[in-house]
C-alpha cells in the first residue's frame, strides 16, 4: 500500500507544480497589464506576438489574430506614430503569421513606415529574445490576449524587459479547455526556458 501512495505522490506532483506555475505566472503578468490607459506610455514600442490568420483545418477566423489587429488600431488613437514591431513565424506553408498581420494592418490605415517584421521568431521566447537583442534597454508594449500576454510579461520581467502588456479581446465568449490546457503546459516550457 505504501508503494502506491509514493507512486501516486510521484504523479501527482508534477501536476500540482504545473498548476501553481500557471498561477503564478498569471499573477504577476496580470499586474502589468495596463488598466485601458496607454496616454502616459507614449513613445513605447509595440510587439504584436504572432497568430495565425486562420485555424490550419477549416476557413475558420482565428479570434487571436483579429483580436491583435484590433487592439493595434485602438492602441494607435493614443499613440500615433508608435513603432510597430510583428512577430510570428513563417513555415514557408499555412502560417505567415507576421506578414498576414502586416497586410491587415495596412489595409486598417497603419503606416507601412511605422510596421517592422520579425518572421523568424517561432515562439514567445524568440520574440522577446529578437527584441531584448535589437532594442536594448527600450520600453515596450506588448499585445496578445491575456492568458498568453500574462505569460509573455513574466517572461519579460526575468529578462529584464520594461514591458507593459495591452490586453487584446480574444474568443467571443470564454477560451475553450483545450486552450487552458496548452497554456499550462506552454507556461512549463516558458519557466524551463528562462530557468534552464
Amino acid at each position: 500500500m505504501k508503494f502506491f501512495k509514493i507512486i501516486f505522490i510521484i504523479l501527482l506532483l508534477p501536476i500540482v507544480l504545473a498548476l501553481l506555475n500557471y498561477w503564478w505566472i498569471a499573477y504577476v503578468g496580470s499586474k502589468m497589464i495596463l488598466d485601458g490607459n496607454a496616454e502616459k506610455l507614449k513613445n513605447r514600442y509595440v510587439l504584436v506576438l504572432g497568430a495565425g490568420k486562420e485555424y490550419r483545418m477549416g476557413k475558420r477566423p482565428n479570434y487571436f489574430f483579429n483580436g491583435r489587429v484590433d487592439a493595434v488600431v485602438a492602441l494607435r488613437k493614443s499613440q500615433p506614430n508608435c513603432k510597430i514591431i510583428i512577430s510570428g513565424i513563417s513555415d514557408g506553408n499555412h502560417y505567415d503569421e507576421a506578414n498576414d498581420l502586416k497586410k491587415e494592418l495596412l489595409t486598417r490605415g497603419v503606416k507601412d513606415t511605422l510596421i517592422t517584421l520579425d518572421s523568424d521568431s517561432k515562439d514567445t521566447h524568440a520574440s522577446l529574445k529578437m527584441f531584448n537583442k535589437n532594442y536594448l534597454y527600450q520600453p515596450v508594449i506588448i499585445i496578445s490576449q491575456k492568458a498568453h500576454l500574462c505569460r509573455a510579461l513574466w517572461m519579460a520581467k526575468q529578462m529584464n524587459i520594461n514591458a507593459v502588456g495591452y490586453n487584446a479581446e480574444g474568443w467571443p465568449k470564454r477560451e475553450p479547455n483545450w486552450f487552458l490546457i496548452r497554456e499550462i503546459g506552454a507556461r512549463v516550457k516558458a519557466t524551463l526556458e528562462i530557468f534552464f
